[in-house]
């Protein structure tokens, strides 16, 4: 994946539109810019493009919801509040097909709709719009991203800590590990609720708890304002959880069960359309079309057919001439000898033909002329309009066909579909409870309905977990031995895959590092994913002994073998890169990491971390350029060709 050009308009700190334009003639690319110009906001631009709500930087955020997030990005300097990405990238280097995706939103009305559509070659297409979060988590699924797109600071902060459960997760989701860890917490939370229903029910001491409540809240009325507060919360909550459902579903192939029926539909008509065609071709081919493979050989009858019918008329036209003037001979006694000599001269002056002759009627010689001066070469122009619309109906049905070849987990959308279902359902209920609430303010009513009420769901509940309770031993009996079963397969999937990766670690590290003949090779263990640091000696050299600089280094070749080992061709985008790092290992990334980290590497940076030196360093592998300019007056960023281009020349 190659990205060609990214256009901002008035998205963050970018005022009006700005455009990036990369032409990957060679890996790496180099955008400077000081502090709070804008560089972070390049590389969630380029995650929001991609994924939107789905995108880590969003889900790492604390924003109510994804219309929120989307209204904060808007830059009001030119006060239209319209805002627009743009991000055009090919799936593989080497590939023409391009492919665009615009997401555009307005920060003018109370509500934050977000419209997006995608290209593919220029031209608009309705199913990639509509299925656009299903063919990026086909190219590189959001879970991954962070391979890919990362903060420098971050990797420094990671290279700190004594255990990355966070850089742990990822390998999980990598190896495919994370699908079994997803499972035990299902189970987990069944085998919690079963808990937690027993504890419920077998309190008895609850009832008179909640019983208190409810003579209490006669008496507070400030109880209902936190009751509103929490209330909220939670619809916050469930509106997040809803949309990020609601990505999922239509990245896996939601969207495309819905339109199966219309593209079927489609392709019968393209069908019928080209069954006409066909038709029409075989008209053509029993009329006078087959004669255009014989048109050299018709000219050539044509030629002598005309020949053969101007002998004719010569003869006729003798004949007659003699005709005359025996008629003329008789009846005149004058000397015929000068006339004789005269129909002499006209037969020496149109002999007939010696050619061979083609023995057509005046009708067929006309007929074979009107074929060859218009009639054939219309034909030929129509049977070639006819198969170039074969083709073009024959190359839409197969796009349809590939289409609804798509595998879709029908499994996975139908749960999804009921969590949808139900998370809507809920989402609907805590906004009535969110309006009841406001409206219980007003009297001590209010407050007493509201306990009462969860008195009376807790006596109910208690009933009800009286007739469950054996249900709900045999079901934690079988949580239990399925959880025992997936922490063996689990140890057993690791061990198969993390060889790979450790391997390709080494291979990494061993490039980047100062101190080679520190680590001889790196080992992962199988059951917590830690990594283990090997000498020569074979002795394990402890974390804490490496510098801040090399445990940098260790997750940076981390990352660049997870991207190794995912086996895609996909851009790496840097932000503030040589964070924390020494001269010598700033080097050892400029010169081995950038190049070779990616087809295409786009370093974001401070004029600080790479700076005049290091820029002569990595020129030659540096392809486009730009620098965000900020001006004070506007409060908002441009960009200009050139790295830092008044002080780096």
């Amino acid at each position: 994946m190659i990205i060609t050009k990214l256009v901002l308009h008035n998205f963050g700190v970018y005022a009006g539109t700005n455009t990036f334009e990369f032409h990957g003639k060679k890996p790496v690319v180099l955008i400077g810019g000081m502090n709070g110009r804008g560089k972070t906001t390049f590389l969630e631009a380029v995650l929001l493009a991609l994924y939107g709500a789905s995108s880590f930087a969003y889900a790492e955020g604390h924003h109510s919801s994804y219309a929120q997030y989307l209204k904060n990005y808007v830059n009001r300097e030119d006060g239209t509040n319209q805002s627009y990405i743009d991000l055009e990238f090919k799936v593989n280097p080497d590939d023409s097909e391009t492919y665009l995706i615009h997401r555009e939103w307005s920060a003018q009305g109370l509500r934050t709709g977000e419209q997006i559509s995608a290209t593919k070659n220029g031209e608009y297409s309705q199913f990639l719009t509509e299925n656009w979060a299903m063919f990026i988590e086909n190219i590189l699924p959001s879970g991954l991203s962070s391979f890919f797109f990362f903060d420098g600071e971050k990797i420094a902060e990671l290279a700190v800590e004594s255990t990355s459960s966070q850089m742990k997760e990822s390998i999980k989701a990598l190896l495919g590990i994370s699908v079994v860890d997803s499972l035990e917490n299902d189970l987990r939370r069944i085998l919690s609720k079963n808990i937690r229903l027993a504890q419920e029910g077998s309190d008895e001491h609850k009832l008179a708890e909640l019983k208190s409540e409810k003579d209490a809240a006669e008496e507070n009325l400030e109880k209902t304002d936190e009751e509103i507060a929490n209330i909220q919360q939670q619809v916050d909550c469930e509106t997040k959880a809803l949309e990020s459902k609601r990505a999922e579903y239509s990245s896996i192939g939601g969207d495309i069960v819905s339109q199966r029926q219309e593209m079927l539909h489609q392709k019968t008509v393209l069908t019928m359309q080209l069954d006409q065609i066909n038709e029409d071709l075989i008209t053509d081919a029993s009329g006078d079309l087959p004669l255009a493979l014989v048109q050299n050989l018709l000219w050539k009858i044509k030629g002598q057919a005309e020949t053969a019918q101007n002998d004719k008329l010569n003869r006729l036209a003798i004949e007659r001439i003699n005709d005359f003037f025996e008629a003329y001979k008789a009846a005149s006694s004058t000397d015929e000898s000068d006339a004789r000599q005269f129909v002499k001269f006209v037969s020496e002056q149109y002999p007939t033909s010696e050619a061979q002759s083609i023995n057509l009627s005046d009708i067929a010689t006309y007929q074979l002329r009107e074929l060859l001066r218009q009639k054939l070469d219309a034909d030929i122009i129509d049977a070639k309009k006819h198969l170039e619309t074969r083709t073009d109906l024959q190359n839409k049905i197969n796009e349809i066909e590939h289409y609804l070849a798509v595998e879709v987990d029908t499994q996975r959308l139908t749960e999804l579909y009921s969590e949808i279902s139900a998370a809507e359902k809920k989402i609907i209920e805590l906004k009535a409870a969110l309006r009841a609430a406001k409206e219980k303010r007003a009297t001590l009513h209010g407050d007493v309905i509201r306990t009462t009420t969860a008195y009376n769901r807790f006596v109910e509940k208690y009933l009800k977990t009286l007739e469950v309770h054996d249900d709900g031993e045999r079901i934690d009996k079988y949580i239990h031995q399925i959880t025992s079963v997936l922490g063996e397969y689990r140890i057993r999937l690791q061990a198969q895959k993390i060889d790979v990766l450790a391997k390709t670690m080494t291979e990494c590290y061993k490039r980047l590092a100062d101190k080679k003949n520190l680590i001889e090779h790196i080992e992962m263990d199988e059951n917590t994913l830690n990594l283990l640091y090997y000498n020569y000696d074979g002795n394990i050299v402890p974390k804490d002994s490496l510098s801040a600089g090399e445990k940098q280094l260790m997750v940076i070749a981390l990352l660049w073998a997870l991207g190794i080992c995912s086996k895609k061709r996909l851009p790496v985008i840097i932000d503030t890169p040589l964070s924390r790092l020494d001269s010598n290992h700033r080097i050892a990334l400029i010169k081995t990491y950038f190049p070779h980290a990616s087809d295409q590497t786009i370093i974001l940076s401070t004029d600080s971390e790479i700076d005049q030196h290091y820029y002569d360093l990595m020129k030659e592998n540096v392809d486009d350029e730009y620098t965000l300019v900020y001006d004070d007056l506007s409060k908002s960023s441009s960009i200009i060709s050139g790295y830092f281009p008044e002080e780096f020349k």
